[in-house]
């Protein structure tokens, strides 16, 4: 008969008790054995429960509360990029985006002349456009009054015009691409466009349009401060109580000219879609020329306005990121109305000057280039395939990496790669072991989870960056450098021989760069089910200063939430993508790092759709998926790079960390 779960039970303490120290002494060869494999087992299994799988079984061990990230509540609708200015000020000089370039940030009040908390908040914004001109912020009003001329504007702030231009937007060129309601508001943009900050001058005036009693909260000032000091403000959407601004009608580009090829949509999509869409890049066609374009008009409107194209998954009211390549209000509207307009190609005399691209190194030329050892052959169809190189650093002498730099060798196939760095070894044996090119896997596991520390990445459309000042990894004499590429068939056989470059500091570096990984392994998504959820959460050791996050998961996902609840309860959203891509993976470098404090609760939520409504689904029907390495498995990982501060700080956080980060 088989044994019921008491006997089990029992017998099992009866063999735990009998392994431990204290036992009778073996009375044979064969007791000895088997004394010997429970004492192993015995001491495997303590340390599986000690050591747990990653920071998901520590967050339990710590009793950190994993709550779901309320994201609705907390994260608004975002604001675009601000990429087109072109208005006038009150003596008619015509304004451009080209101004903010040579500043560090640049504020935009949108300021009424007849909304009466505007003219409260005049004198205090005065007092900030002095003190920060000096440490070189660009202060323009605008005013947003529908209909206004400039005749009307200088009658309108005759006698109170303030310490910096007033610019015209009777058409809501720059309100709708900044997503302004209300005014007074305040946005502040950064040399590109992003808009790092927008919300109230002060908190002067509650919901109900009331002057607060007591002094106002700076929260403009408090914005500026932290971007000029290289930190995220706290709040980079806040909500703008004051007069509503009454809605325009959509205005055609250039003020009813037609929109051409030559003049409107060559430069959107040179500035934004030709890195990737031109000959011997990624993308599927290029972009560069009007013939191109032109057959394509109707797929660029869809893709443009639904968000799918240019490919970026982070919610723009959650994060403020490097390199997004986001459209502004307007470029979608061009190059909709383009479509609808019979795309026109205008005058060659207004198409600017083709793009040049880069083709050297962006950051330099490099000190050390590595590349691969030999060639990789891909076949024409098939699934996508992944592998790792390991590529011996020729150095007797230790250094200190301050920037990647990696080059594609076929951009055809080379859909992304993630670069690691191993000191063990093990890397090499396995690609001796493997007989192809590179090696594919590590003790059963695929290249996608490495277990060596990171050094950075590539994805198409990515600008390479340095380590922040007086920051960078070192790099000891006979190390590897392991790269992991990712690639997907042509239709073709192709050949990809892709390289990289490294930059060593040239001043002495006082701070390494360290990171972690909310992680689980325990995934069982049963089939059927729409919205299974995943969270995960860690505590913080010590402060720090947060730079990149890089999310991992499968087909299955669909949602990441990754929020930060401050020791004083107060939560901050970090990173939102709603709709997961496994083919569109990428690392999220924030404008300015975002500074949390020690206990500072760390929450990642992942939700995954096993259901036969998800179209990315691998499974028809849908089966039962846990954890595993395969892409018709699931992962649920969220890596985390940052700077630690205060005494002991890189002590708090291990030299490695799962999946390689």
């Amino acid at each position: 008969m088989p044994w019921t779960a008491q006997q089990r039970t029992s017998r099992l303490r009866r063999w735990w008790r009998a392994s431990g120290p204290g036992s009778p002494p073996a009375q044979s060869a064969s007791h000895r054995r088997l004394s010997w494999l429970r004492r192993v087992l015995r001491i495997t299994l303590a340390a599986a429960v000690l050591g747990g799988a990653g920071w998901g079984i520590v967050a339990r061990m710590q009793a950190v509360p994993r709550i779901e990230p309320p994201f609705e509540r907390l994260v608004g609708p975002g604001a675009g990029p601000v990429k087109t200015l072109d208005l006038p000020d009150l003596a008619g000089r015509v304004h451009t985006a080209a101004e903010w370039s040579a500043h560090p940030a640049t504020v935009l009040a949108f300021l009424g002349p007849d909304c009466p908390v505007s003219r409260d908040c005049a004198a205090n914004l005065d007092a900030l456009a002095s003190e920060f001109r000096t440490r070189g912020v660009l202060f323009l009003a605008i005013d947003p009054t529908p209909g206004m001329t400039p005749e009307g504007a200088a009658k309108s702030w005759a006698g109170r015009n303030p310490s910096f231009p007033v610019l015209i937007d009777s058409h809501h060129r720059v309100v709708r691409q900044a997503g302004v309601e209300a005014t007074p508001t305040a946005v502040i943009v950064l040399p590109d466009g992003q808009v790092i900050y927008r919300g109230p001058i002060d908190d002067r005036t509650g919901a109900d349009t009331r002057r607060r009693s007591g002094a106002a909260r700076p929260v403009l000032r408090a914005a500026i401060e932290a971007i000029l000091g290289e930190e995220m403000p706290a709040e980079t959407i806040a909500k703008v109580h004051g007069t509503p601004i009454a809605p325009v009608p959509v205005e055609s580009v250039g003020d009813g000219e037609p929109i051409t090829f030559n003049k409107h949509v060559a430069p959107i999509l040179w500035n934004n879609c030709a890195r990737c869409h031109r000959p011997g890049n990624v993308g599927p066609f290029s972009l560069l020329s009007y013939r191109d374009a032109r057959k394509r008009a109707d797929f660029l409107r869809e893709v443009t306005e639904s968000g799918q194209m240019p490919p970026w998954k982070a919610h723009p009211g959650a994060g403020v990121f490097l390199d997004a390549p986001r459209l502004s209000v307007l470029e979608k509207e061009t190059l909709a109305r383009w479509a609808e307009t019979g795309c026109v190609e205008g005058d060659p005399a207004d198409l600017p000057p083709p793009p040049k691209f880069q083709d050297g190194w962006e950051l330099g030329p490099p000190d050390m280039v590595l590349t691969m050892p030999e060639p990789l052959d891909l076949p024409a169809g098939g699934y996508d395939m992944y592998r790792a190189f390991a590529i011996p650093v020729p150095l007797d002498h230790p250094e200190t990496i301050v920037g990647v730099e990696f080059h594609p060798g076929n951009r055809r196939i080379v859909h992304h790669s993630r670069i690691h760095l191993d000191e063990t070894g093990d890397a090499r044996r396995r690609d001796i072991a493997d007989p192809g090119p590179g090696f594919a896997g590590w003790r059963g596991r695929t290249v996608m989870e490495l277990p060596y520390p990171g050094l950075g990445g590539w994805t198409p459309g990515m600008t390479p960056r340095f380590t922040p000042e007086g920051a960078g990894r070192a790099l000891p004499p006979g190390s590897d450098v392991v790269v992991q590429v990712h690639y997907h068939p042509s239709g073709k056989p192709e050949s990809d021989r892709s390289s990289l470059g490294l930059y060593f500091a040239r001043q002495p570096v006082t701070r390494r760069m360290a990171g972690f990984s909310i992680c689980t392994d325990r995934i069982d998504i049963p089939p059927g089910v729409k919205r299974h959820a995943l969270i995960q959460a860690a505590r913080l050791k010590t402060d720090v200063r947060l730079y990149t996050v890089v999310p991992h998961a499968h087909y299955l996902c669909r949602e990441f939430r990754l929020a930060a609840t401050l020791p004083d309860g107060t939560v901050r959203p970090l990173l939102w993508i709603q709709d997961w891509d496994f083919d569109w993976q990428d690392q999220y470098r924030f404008a300015r790092p975002v500074r949390l404090p020690k206990d500072t609760i760390l929450t990642f939520a992942a939700y995954f759709d096993n259901s036969e409504d998800n179209p990315r689904n691998p499974s028809r029907p849908p089966r039962r998926v846990r954890y595993g390495v395969e892409s018709k498995d699931e992962m649920c990982a969220c890596h985390l790079e940052f700077l630690p501060e205060g005494p002991g700080a890189y002590e708090a956080y291990p030299g490695k960390s799962p999946f390689g980060l």
